[in-house]
């Protein structure tokens, strides 16, 4: 039974065009196409979570982003996104957390196709008048 499934699974990803089969020198390989790749990023988005630690570094990240207007659709999901994160805003395009991201961010990055001249990440060890964020993230 779980054989079958297994096959069905392979042969859907197959017939969709989400992987390839080639065989070289006795091997087969099997590969992510484009359109797989991009299925893979969107499963792996939605899963997306911060972790946080039993003791907080006491280090602001900070997420500033200048998305141009013809992008619009790219703005509001990545926004939408931050917010899923949990993630609290500081100003209009920028965005604050207090746990380490640097790997999401880059993977958000990579999902939207855009650059670090479009969404920067900074770590800074004081805010201003933080005693709000500190209250809302439980972080004292």
């Amino acid at each position: 039974y779980q054989n079958r499934i297994f096959y069905n699974a392979f042969y859907r990803l197959l017939r969709d065009g989400s992987i390839q089969i080639r065989r070289e020198n006795g091997q087969i390989h099997v590969a992510l196409t484009k359109k797989g790749k991009e299925r893979a990023n969107w499963y792996q988005i939605n899963d997306l979570r911060l972790k946080k630690p039993s003791i907080w570094d006491r280090k602001w990240r900070i997420v500033i982003f200048d998305i141009s207007q013809s992008q619009l659709i790219k703005r509001e999901a990545f926004r939408g996104k931050l917010q899923e994160l949990g993630f609290r805003q500081l100003q209009k395009s920028v965005w604050l957390h207090p746990f380490e991201c640097r790997d999401e961010i880059e993977l958000l990055r990579d999902f939207f196709g855009l650059g670090k001249n479009d969404i920067r990440l900074v770590i800074a060890q004081e805010i201003e008048d933080d005693t709000v964020f500190k209250r809302a993230f439980k972080v004292f």
